[in-house]
Parts: C-alpha cells; structure tokens; sequence
C-alpha cells in the first residue's frame, strides 16, 4: 500500500460505509499530530449518530480498528458528523459552569448525572478553569459521575 493510500485509509473507509448505507454526505479530513479527525456532513445523519452518540462512537472505533488493521495507522481516529461532538462538547462546559456556579452560591456539592469517562474529562478540564470549586469522580461504571463541590470543603 503506497504512503498516500495509508493516509487517506480512515476517510475511504467512512466514505465506503456511508455510501453502502445510500447517505447523502461529503466527508471531508484533516490530520494533526496527534489525531486524524473525519467530518462528515449530510442531511438526516442521525442515523450516524444514534442516542447520546452511541452509533457514532461505535462507526469511530469500527473505522480505527479496520484502519489499524489494513494500513497501520497509528494515530488516534476522530470521527464528528455535523460538528456532534464539538456541540456536545459545548453543552457540557456549559452544563458545568452552570452546576459550579450553583455548588458556591450554595456552599454544597453537586452531584452530576453519570457520564463516560470522556464526558467527564471534559467537565473537569471546564472546571480546572473556575475558581472556588474542585471536582473529582466517584462511583463505578457505568454509574461514575462527576461531584462538583466548593473548594476546600470536605
């Protein structure tokens, strides 16, 4: 397989899936050091996603697993349909702010609803940036949830 091949690997496999799917989209990609990131854009794409990003997650690590195992890719493969992702990722800031606002105005922890690991990172990458409260985790999965409390306080 030629280096350009490799390279273009991820995108030819979601543009395969979609198309076998009949979706009307243009997928479009891009690569960083860290990551290759796939966009696909359409109409009606929910199907793509499915409930809470589930079918999304799952083309994502259908898509990384096929491309590690024909192409040797070795970067991390990120797939968003109509920037999904970046909008929920948007809300759970917000999400956050909101709920660390309402644990110092009341002086008492806020007990969040589970979420997955990656949810939580982002809720406690959005917190580091507050000051007056601390987050941490706690629980088992699927139940681990994020406690908002104002800092210093046990």
């Amino acid at each position: 397989m030629e280096f350009m091949e490799k390279r273009n690997l991820p995108k030819s496999i979601v543009v395969d899936i979609v198309n076998l799917m009949n979706l009307r989209t243009r997928v479009t990609s891009w690569e960083d050091d860290e990551e290759v990131h796939i966009d696909i854009w359409g109409e009606d794409l929910g199907i793509l996603i499915g409930k809470g990003g589930t079918t999304l997650q799952a083309l994502q690590d259908l898509v990384t697993v096929i491309a590690r195992k024909k192409g040797h890719v070795d970067r991390r493969i990120t797939i968003d349909v109509e920037r999904y992702k970046e909008r929920k990722r948007q809300r759970l800031r917000e999400y956050a702010e909101r709920m660390a606002e309402k644990a110092a105005s009341t002086g008492r922890p806020v007990k969040l609803e589970p979420m997955s690991a990656r949810e939580r990172k982002i809720v406690h990458d959005a917190l580091k940036e507050i000051s007056g409260v601390e987050s941490f985790s706690e629980g088992e999965e699927p139940h681990r949830r994020v406690i908002i409390r104002p800092a210093n306080t046990e």
